[in-house]
C-alpha cells in the first residue's frame, strides 16, 4: 500500500491532521457561539453603563452645582444688605471709623453682627464671615468676635488678598489657612469667597465681604453620594487651580491641560483611562470634576471579559479532549481500512470486513473492498507490461538513432577525403569531432541534459557539414544566455539540423538555418527554421501523421524517433510541431516543459 501508518512520523502527522480537522469543526459549533454571546453582552452592558454614568455623573455634578449656588446666594444677601441699604451701610462705617463708639452704637453694633451671624450659624459649612469698608481704624465686623482690629487679629491673610483683587463684579476665591487661636498648633483650612461692595463715603474704594469657607464639609460629603469606588472628585476656580479634592491625587497633572466648559455647559469624554464630567459653577466660576477609573466603572464588562475567558478556555479545554477522542478513533478507523486493503494481497488470510450498517467506515471498506478485489491485480498486469514497453522502446530509440548519424557523418567524411587527398587536416578535424559526438551520444547514463550541452554537440556536427560543405549554408544561433541552464532531451537538436541540411541544399545554393530559444509558459520551445524549398501541404500532413505512427516509415527516422522520445518523456502533448510553406521554408519546434521535475522512465 502506498501508506504505511506503521511508520511514526506517518502515523503522527495523519493524528495531526485529524486532530486540527476535528478541533476545527467542535469549537465551530460551541466556541464560537460562546464568543459571540459573550461579546455581545459586554458590548450591551458597556453601551448602557455608560450611558447610566454619565447621567449618574452628570446629576451629582448639579447637585453640588445647586449647593454652591446657595453659597453664592449667602454672599449675595450679604451685599444686598450692605451694598444697596444706605442705613446699615452708612452705620457700619460710621462704627468702623470710630475711634469710640456710643451705647446706640454698641446696640447698632449689635444688630450688625446678628445680620452676618444669621448666615454663619445657620450654615454648616460657614467658618466665619466678614465684613469691611476702609477705615483709619483698621477695624471690620468678624461673625466670630464681632467688631475687631486688623493688627490685633491673628487672621489677617484676607486682608491683603483684598488689597490684590481688581475683581469689582464677581466673586474671587482662594484656598488659605489661618488660626483661630493664638495657642493652635495646626492651621484650619478654609476657603475665601471675597465680594467686593461700594463705599458710599468713598467711592474711589471698595469695601469687601468675606465668606469663609469649610472645604472638609464638602470633601467629606463626596464619598457618601458616590456611586462608583476609586472616583475622585475636584472643584477648581476659574484660572483651574484646586480648591476641594477628594480621592486620589494620581490625576492632578492633568488639570492643567483639561478643556473646559462654557457657562452652564457639562462636558463628558472619556480618555481610554478614566471617565470625566466637568460642570460649570456660572455664579462662583468654579469647576466641579468628577473622575472615574474605567477599571471601576466598566466593572461588569471586565467581569463579563474574565468569565467569557474562563468559560472560553474551558470550552477550549473540553474540545481539545473530544477532538483527542474522535481522532483516536478516526485513526483507528483508517489504520483498520488499510490493514484490510493489505490483507487483501493475501485472500487467504484476509480479515472479515465489519458488518455495521450505521458505521459509515465499514460502509466505505466494502466498496473499495470490491472494487479493489476486481481490479487489483489487472492493474498490476498492465502497470508492469507499460513499464517494460515504455523502457524497451526508448532503449530502442535510443539505440537506432546513433547508427543512422554515424552512417550520415562518415559519408560525409568520405566526400571530404575524396577531394583532399593532399591533406589530412580537415578529414582530422572531423574525425576529432566526430569522436566527441560518438562519445556523447553512446554514453547512456543520461538522458536529459542541459541546454548548454546539447547545443556545443550539435554545433560540434555543424562543423562537421560546413568542412564538407563549405560555404553552401550558414547557421545563427540565437541568443542562448537565458536558457543555458534548461533542460532538454539528450540528441534532439542534431536531427533538426541533419533535416535542415539534407533537404533544404537540395533548393537552394545557400542555405540559411536559424535556431531560436524562448520561454513560454515554463516550457522551453526551441525552433529550427531554413529557407529551403518548403513542403506542400499533402507531404506536411504525411511527415506528421508519421511521427506518430507506430512503425517507422524510413524516412525522416531521426525526426519521428526525437519525437517519440520526447513524448514519452514529457507526456502526449509534448513533441515536434512542424510548419511549412512550399518555396519559403520550414519551421520545427521542440517542446521541452520546465516547470517541474518531469517523471523519468526507469531502464532495467
Amino acid at each position: 500500500m502506498g501508506v504505511n501508518l506503521k511508520q511514526p512520523h506517518i502515523g503522527r502527522s495523519l493524528k495531526i491532521k485529524f486532530f486540527v480537522n476535528n478541533l476545527r469543526n467542535i469549537l465551530a459549533l460551541c466556541l464560537i457561539p460562546l464568543l459571540l454571546l459573550g461579546s455581545l453582552s459586554i458590548i450591551l452592558s458597556q453601551r448602557y453603563t455608560r450611558v447610566d454614568a454619565e447621567q449618574n455623573q452628570e446629576k451629582l455634578l448639579n447637585q453640588y452645582n445647586e449647593l454652591f449656588q446657595v453659597v453664592a446666594s449667602e454672599i449675595d444677601s450679604l451685599s444686598l444688605s450692605f451694598n444697596t441699604n444706605p442705613k446699615i451701610a452708612d452705620k457700619l462705617h460710621n462704627i468702623l471709623s470710630k475711634p469710640n463708639y456710643s451705647y446706640e452704637d454698641a446696640d447698632a453694633l449689635y444688630y450688625l453682627k446678628h445680620i452676618i451671624d444669621v448666615s454663619a450659624n445657620s450654615r454648616p459649612y460657614v467658618h466665619s464671615i466678614y465684613v469691611y469698608y476702609p477705615n483709619d481704624q483698621q477695624r471690620f465686623l468678624s461673625s466670630r468676635e464681632g467688631l475687631v482690629n486688623l493688627q490685633s487679629y491673628l487672621d489677617k491673610g484676607w486682608y491683603d488678598s483684598y488689597l490684590n483683587d481688581s475683581n469689582t463684579a464677581g466673586f474671587t476665591t482662594e484656598v488659605r489657612s489661618l488660626y483661630n487661636y493664638s495657642f493652635e498648633s495646626d492651621p484650619t483650612r478654609v476657603v475665601s469667597v471675597y465680594k467686593l461692595i461700594n463705599d458710599r463715603n468713598n467711592a474711589s474704594k471698595k469695601g469687601v465681604i468675606v465668606l469663609n469657607l469649610f472645604p472638609d464639609y464638602f470633601v467629606k460629603s463626596f464619598p457618601s453620594i458616590s456611586e462608583y469606588p476609586n472616583r475622585s472628585f475636584y472643584i477648581t476656580d476659574d484660572q483651574n487651580r484646586v480648591i476641594m479634592q477628594s480621592g486620589e491625587s494620581e490625576y492632578d497633572e492633568m488639570l492643567p491641560s483639561l478643556r473646559l466648559p462654557e457657562q452652564f455647559d457639562t462636558l463628558q469624554f472619556d480618555n481610554g483611562i478614566y471617565h470625566l464630567t466637568v460642570k460649570k459653577a456660572p455664579r462662583l466660576h468654579w469647576n466641579l470634576i468628577s473622575v472615574v477609573p474605567r477599571k471601576s466603572l466598566y466593572s461588569l464588562s471586565f467581569t463579563l471579559i474574565v468569565i467569557t475567558c474562563l468559560l472560553a478556555l474551558a470550552a477550549l479545554i473540553l474540545c481539545a479532549l473530544a477532538a483527542l477522542w474522535l481522532t483516536g478513533k478516526n485513526y483507528r478507523q483508517v489504520y483498520g481500512i488499510l490493514r484490510l486493503l493489505e490483507s487483501a494481497d493475501a485472500p487467504d488470510s484476509m480479515e472479515n470486513v465489519p458488518n455495521q450498517g450505521h458505521d459509515i467506515y465499514a460502509f466505505i471498506i466494502t466498496h473499495i473492498l470490491e472494487s479493489f478485489l476486481e481490479q487489483k491485480y489487472l492493474k498490476i498486469q498492465l502497470s508492469e507490461r507499460l513499464y517494460r514497453m515504455q523502457a524497451l522502446e526508448f532503449k530502442a530509440l535510443q539505440s537506432q538513432i546513433n547508427p543512422h548519424f554515424l552512417y550520415n557523418t562518415l559519408n560525409s567524411i568520405y566526400w571530404k577525403t575524396f577531394q583532399l587527398t593532399r591533406s589530412t587536416n580537415a578529414p582530422s578535424r572531423m574525425i576529432e569531432l566526430l569522436t566527441a559526438i560518438l562519445q556523447y551520444t553512446l554514453d547512456s547514463s543520461t538522458k536529459v541534459v542541459r541546454l548548454e550541452e546539447e547545443i556545443a554537440h550539435t554545433q560540434s556536427y555543424v562543423e562537421i557539414q560546413q568542412i564538407r560543405h563549405k560555404d553552401r549554408f550558414q547557421v545563427i544561433w540565437d541568443k542562448t544566455e537565458p536558457f543555458r541552464d534548461c533542460e532538454v532531451i539528450k540528441l534532439s537538436m542534431q536531427p533538426l539540423l541533419e533535416n535542415s541540411f539534407q533537404y533544404g541544399m537540395e533548393h537552394t545554393s545557400r542555405l540559411l538555418v536559424k535556431v531560436k530559444f524562448r520561454m513560454q509558459r515554463d516550457t522551453l520551445k526551441v525552433t529550427v527554421i531554413d529557407n529551403g524549398g518548403g513542403i506542400d501541404k499533402r507531404r506536411l500532413l504525411q511527415i506528421r501523421a508519421s511521427l506518430h505512427a507506430e512503425e517507422d516509415s524510413g524516412r525522416h527516422i531521426g525526426l519521428s524517433n526525437t519525437n517519440k522520445r520526447i513524448m514519452l518523456q514529457y507526456g502526449e502533448t509534448s513533441g515536434i510541431k512542424i510548419v511549412s510553406k512550399k518555396g519559403w521554408g520550414t519551421a520545427v519546434t521542440l517542446h521541452f516543459p520546465q516547470g517541474s521535475k518531469q517523471e523519468q522512465i526507469p531502464q532495467k
